[in-house]
């Protein structure tokens, strides 16, 4: 039986951000011939397991963008990341033990789980764009097969977003099996494994503009564990590699999405930004509001050049919040005040989803409270109605998955 504040008995709970912690040897035999899973190798010391890819070991132990990782195959069982919660009843996180998933979303007061991939965020930035396609659809079929008849749990698809024409035909096969939603990373591989061309580039359109036509969610999931992204590749220490690269990436695609017009030209596409929560949002809509309102470089190349530098660009940023473009996932633990700024000032009472980054190490502190810990230290303290409690708890993700 699910644990639900009295308050929320009515209310379907979903959790919007969550992921597997999928294990390559699970899907092997999804794998088309003559590919096979990555290479993977163990760390004898720590017990942890990484993936090779493209001749690196992924997610990076050390270096640039490493550290403290230590594996991400199995980590959140590892005694050497972060304490393990004995609450947990699952006894792997991914599609292994469906019924201890279940178990947990039953403790946290959880109808519906919508995950995304861990390791498998990694597939847009391998070199061989065919190994990628494989790979890509190897998952997909994996997790369909495993969750046919499971309508509590739904999975994002992956696609090899390296290749548009690729990703576009996974895209197109995946709507078919009934997955509703796609994670892509901010960015993707140029053909080094380094994380370096943004999705905003508009070699990507035609792709944003397949998930519009098909009704998609297209959730942008920041990957500073498992490739090279710009911020990440910057520090040594995950302390700065989690803090950096997760909300910077969304930040500019954000940034590169309204200016690059992509709302402007698609204005039903729903685009949710993951892993960073919404309290980044108020200061970098003021920031962009700002940019475009004193568009003195603009107005120099218009009569200077005769160039519009920004032709797609018609309206402020937050215009297009207001659009209903953008939806973000919100963390348990939030800051009140900014989260009420969110709803008041941005206008995105219908654009917040509840998640708790199960099972990863983040939140797993909480659980199974995390419910509880939102209502109690940030809806109540942020004087939000139990309308609108409802709302991010639920009701937003049920509308926007169109999971009645």
């Amino acid at each position: 039986m699910l644990s639900k504040p009295d308050e929320l008995k009515d209310t379907i709970i979903v959790d919007a951000e969550a992921h597997l912690m999928e294990s390559p040897e699970e899907y092997q035999d999804y794998l088309e011939k003559p590919y096979r899973i990555p290479m993977i190798v163990k760390d004898v010391v720590t017990n942890t397991r990484y993936l090779v890819i493209d001749g690196k070991l992924v997610p990076r132990p050390f270096g640039f963008g490493g550290g403290m990782i230590l594996g991400n195959i199995d980590h959140a069982r590892n005694p050497y990341w972060g304490a393990n919660n004995p609450k947990l009843k699952a006894k792997g996180f991914s599609l292994d033990d469906i019924e201890g998933r279940l178990s947990d979303m039953d403790q946290m007061g959880v109808d519906i789980q919508i995950t995304a991939c861990t390791n498998c965020l990694s597939i847009p930035n391998i070199k061989d764009k065919n190994y990628a396609y494989v790979l890509a659809k190897a998952y997909n079929n994996y997790v369909h097969d495993k969750l046919k008849g499971i309508k509590r749990i739904l999975v994002s698809a992956i696609v090899p977003l390296q290749d548009v024409d690729l990703a576009i035909k996974e895209l197109e096969r995946v709507k078919e099996l009934g997955f509703k939603s796609v994670v892509v990373p901010p960015y993707v591989s140029n053909g080094t494994y380094i994380a370096s061309k943004p999705i905003w580039e508009d070699e990507f359109f035609k792709f944003f503009q397949k998930v519009a036509q098909l009704n998609m969610i297209l959730i942008i999931h920041p990957t500073g564990a498992t490739n090279e992204s710009p911020f990440a590749f910057q520090f040594y220490n995950w302390y700065y590699v989690r803090s950096i690269a997760f909300p910077f990436s969304n930040m500019a695609t954000l940034t590169g999405l309204i200016g690059e017009g992509v709302f402007e030209r698609l204005p039903t596409l729903k685009v949710c930004f993951a892993e960073s929560g919404a309290s980044w949002l108020p200061y970098w809509i003021w920031w962009l509001d700002e940019t475009i309102e004193h568009g003195a470089l603009r107005k120099y190349f218009k009569d200077r050049f005769g160039i519009d530098p920004y032709p797609n660009l018609k309206r402020l940023a937050s215009e297009y919040i207001q659009q209903g473009n953008v939806y973000s996932a919100i963390e348990s633990d939030e800051p009140p005040e900014l989260l009420r700024y969110v709803v008041e000032k941005l206008g995105m009472e219908n654009n917040l989803l509840f998640g708790t980054d199960y099972p990863h190490v983040s939140d797993i502190d909480y659980f199974p409270d995390q419910v509880r810990v939102f209502i109690e230290n940030v809806a109540k303290p942020a004087n939000l109605t139990q309308a609108q409690i409802s709302k991010i708890l639920g009701e937003n993700a049920v509308d926007l998955f169109n999971i009645r």
